[in-house]
C-alpha cells in the first residue's frame, strides 16, 4: 500500500526510484529506527558504487521522523557531502520540512533539493534487520551525530547516545 501525502498511518514505507541526477528515497509514513538502517546501506551501496549520483530523501509524504532517522540524515550528510558536492538532499515542502527537521534545528543543517524527477518505476529500499548488539550501535551512532550537529536538544541526544554507550558496554 503507497500512502499519498494527505492520509497517513502507522505504516512506513521506503522505496527508491532512479531519476536522471541519481536516485530518490520516497519515505512514507514515518521514519524510524527500523527504517534507517536499510536506507544508510542502500545510500552506501549506491552512492559508492556511482560516484557523482545524488540522492533526494523525499519527505513529502511523511509524517514522523525519529531521532535515529534524523541522526541517521545526519550521517549521510556528513559522509558524502563532506567534500561539498551535496550529494545528498533532503526534498519537501517548506512546511512539512519545519515540522519534520524544526524541533532538531537540522532545518539548518540538512541541503534542500528540488522536487525529484518523475519515477518510472518505485522499489522497496530493503529492510535490514540488526541483531540487539548492532541495533543499539546504530542508536547510538544516529544520536552522537544528532549531538554533534549541536542545535536545541544537543543535550538531551548527548544523554541519550552516554546512556546507551554504557548499556552497549561488556559486562
Amino acid at each position: 500500500m503507497h500512502l499519498r501525502a494527505e492520509t497517513f498511518s502507522e505504516q512506513s514505507v521506503l522505496e527508491v526510484g532512479r531519476t536522471a541526477d541519481g536516485f530518490v528515497v520516497r519515505v512514507a509514513g514515518r521514519g524510524s529506527m527500523h527504517e534507517s538502517p536499510g536506507l544508510t546501506a542502500f545510500a552506501a551501496e549506491t552512492l559508492g558504487a556511482t560516484p557523482g549520483a545524488g540522492f533526494t530523501i523525499d519527505l513529502s509524504a511523511c509524517e514522523y521522523l525519529d531521532s535515529t532517522f534524523l541522526g541517521c540524515l545526519v550521517g549521510l550528510h556528513k559522509k558524502f557531502n563532506s567534500d561539498g558536492s551535496l550529494r545528498v538532499r533532503v526534498a519537501g515542502s517548506d512546511e512539512r520540512l519545519a515540522r519534520l527537521f524544526g524541533p532538531s534545528g537540522l532545518d539548518r543543517i540538512l541541503p534542500r533539493g528540488t522536487d525529484p524527477d518523475e519515477v518510472d518505476q518505485w522499489l522497496a529500499v530493503p529492510a535490514v534487520r540488526l541483531d540487539r548488539h548492532r541495533l543499539g550501535e546504530h542508536l547510538l551512532e544516529c544520536h552522537r551525530r544528532l549531538a554533534d550537529a549541536g542545535g536545541p536538544q544537543a543535550e538531551t541526544f548527548a544523554a541519550v547516545a552516554d546512556h546507551l554507550e554504557r548499556e552497549l558496554e561488556p559486562s
